[in-house]
């Protein structure tokens, strides 16, 4: 308990206390909610929670769709679902700030690697700017999202189906139900409840997008991929503002918070 006070509750009332005041290093002055009012008119604030919003449709809607389609060819008894397994799983344990100067170099626009098998296939005949472009760029954050994302929530999903009794797959066989319709009647409804933690995780950690973008884009070009973390960072340790970066983390906060109990509110009702 004291190292929970120490480490979490402390910071988070002290981070709702600056969000009240203009910080400054010997006296702080309490301004009430002007930093909140500044917040609201901010409009790269809005962006920031845009973008955010855009990457997290994508990672739950897409990588919740990939992440079963992958399960799906893992539940196999072959060797190369197996390597599959592996495959699929490697991005888990590759630290994202690793994995993003990897991504870096692939989206290279002159010796990137997916620029020249686009320009060998003759899908394009000049390379995209996939950083530096606010197009492209919010794209490439998506793409690096799916890849790093995807491989937990298949290894959940495919859990969750090998628990189910091949029996109910065989029944509905000789019920005259084609591969489309077991998935869709038998499968899914089976692995529900994992389901539901998956898109969460997704929904949450989308929220939480920043180790990718920092290093990456910076938030550029243009703000394009700012994210509501990003914001918050950039306020508190670029511009060291930290009376209006606490009230853009408390504003964090409680948009993660309503996730979670929200989260935890349908796996109950779930269980029931």
């Amino acid at each position: 308990m004291v190292i929970m006070v120490v480490l979490m509750v402390y910071p988070l009332l002290f981070a709702v206390w600056l969000s009240f005041v203009q910080w400054k290093p010997k006296h702080s002055t309490f301004v009430g909610l002007a930093n909140y009012d500044r917040l609201v008119t901010d409009p790269i604030f809005w962006t920031g929670v845009g973008n955010t919003l855009f990457y997290t449709l994508w990672n739950v809607l897409f990588g919740t769709a990939m992440s079963i389609g992958m399960a799906l060819l893992m539940n196999r008894p072959t060797w190369l679902a197996r390597v599959l397994r592996l495959c699929v799983f490697l991005p888990v344990i590759v630290s994202s700030a690793v994995a993003s100067l990897a991504w870096i170099w692939l989206f290279d626009t002159q010796n990137g690697l997916i620029n020249q098998m686009l320009e060998l296939t003759h899908l394009t005949s000049t390379g995209l700017p996939w950083l530096n472009s606010p197009v492209t760029a919010r794209w490439s954050i998506v793409i690096v999202n799916l890849w790093l994302g995807t491989g937990l929530s298949s290894m959940l999903i495919l859990a969750a189906m090998q628990n189910i009794q091949r029996e109910q797959h065989e029944a509905a066989a000789l019920d005259g139900a084609n591969p489309w319709q077991r998935l869709l009647h038998v499968t899914l409804p089976a692995i529900r409840p994992t389901l539901l933690v998956v898109v969460t995780i997704k929904l949450i950690g989308s929220f939480k997008t920043f180790d990718q973008v920092f290093i990456m884009t910076g938030g550029g070009p243009l703000y394009s991929t700012e994210t509501m973390l990003m914001y918050l960072y950039r306020q508190g340790f670029e511009y060291f503002d930290f009376g209006f970066a606490g009230a853009a983390g408390v504003v964090f906060f409680l948009v993660v918070g309503i996730l979670s109990v929200g989260q935890a509110w349908l796996i109950r009702e779930r269980h029931k």
